[in-house]
């Protein structure tokens, strides 16, 4: 009896094991997905999504933190006029030249004036609404014991070196802060999005492109023409692969394409993000 059960057990046809984004046999479909990846590989793959949400976030904490760090630099490299006027020698200038400087909204100033027991010439870039035409007098201040180096013009201090630099750092945390915070939020959506889908097995073929390369992707029965998004990963690196299999998951604007190489090692994975475009006669 025993052996006429095991006989009628193998005959039993076996039910497939559940894959990610394939529905349920209960669940009315009539006809199911045999390129969906299985849920013990697509979970993995899909749960790195979340990871790089994690690390944009990351980032853009960086960037906070950095722009604070120069303000305060700021802060501290920016003489406060009180004490320039305290401190330092006050002289009277007179503007010998002006010329149109190659920053916007500034010009080149000359200056001349008395420093210690000679004359002495400089010349400045300032701000081209002070309206300074050739020769106005300007109180200049300059440093103890050093007659060169002037701290301030008509009360306004002048820039130091370190403060050139710091502002524009400054203003690339200012940028990063926000453009960080809203990949994690497009990263946020591709998980949900690869969630709901799972992933598929696919072909692809890397259009030639810079930036932002076409992708043809080909499923079972199905073929979808993908743009790539802006993101620090990109599909440039595989310009040129042709019908290279792949995993692709998630919808519309919210889409990925995982190539079976990585930014340093051929064995791993590289997750692209993407968006699904209408399909063209190129």
């Amino acid at each position: 009896m025993k052996l006429g059960r095991r006989s009628a057990d193998r005959d039993r046809p076996r039910r497939r094991p559940r894959v990610a984004g394939r529905p349920r046999p209960d669940s009315g479909a009539e006809d199911p997905d045999t390129s969906a990846v299985h849920d013990d590989v697509a979970i993995p793959l899909i749960e790195k999504l979340s990871h790089f949400k994690v690390r944009a976030l990351a980032l853009s904490v960086l960037w906070l933190i950095f722009f604070v760090a120069c303000q305060i630099g700021l802060d501290l490299l920016r003489p406060d006029p009180a004490e320039l006027a305290k401190t330092g020698v006050w002289v009277q200038g007179t503007v010998e030249k002006v010329e149109p400087s190659s920053k916007a909204g500034r010009d080149k100033i000359t200056l001349a004036y008395f420093g210690g027991s000679k004359p002495r010439t400089i010349a400045l870039g300032m701000r081209a609404a002070r309206g300074l035409e050739v020769g106005d007098k300007v109180s200049l201040v300059h440093e103890p014991g050093n007659p060169a180096k002037l701290l301030a013009i008509d009360g306004e201090a002048v820039g130091d070196s370190d403060d050139v630099l710091l502002t524009p750092l400054s203003f690339s945390a200012f940028l990063g802060f926000p453009v960080c915070l809203y990949a994690a939020w497009l990263w946020r959506a591709r998980y949900r999005s690869a969630s709901k889908t799972g992933l598929r097995e696919a072909m692809a073929t890397v259009r030639p492109g810079w930036l932002f390369p076409r992708i043809d992707v080909y499923l079972e029965g199905d073929y979808k023409l993908l743009q790539t998004r802006r993101s620090l990963r990109i599909a440039p690196r595989f310009e040129g692969l042709e019908k290279v299999p792949v995993f692709i998951g998630g919808e519309e604007s919210d889409m990925i394409v995982i190539f079976p190489r990585g930014r340093f090692s051929k064995d791993t994975l590289y997750t692209v993000p993407v968006k699904e475009i209408e399909p063209d006669t190129a």
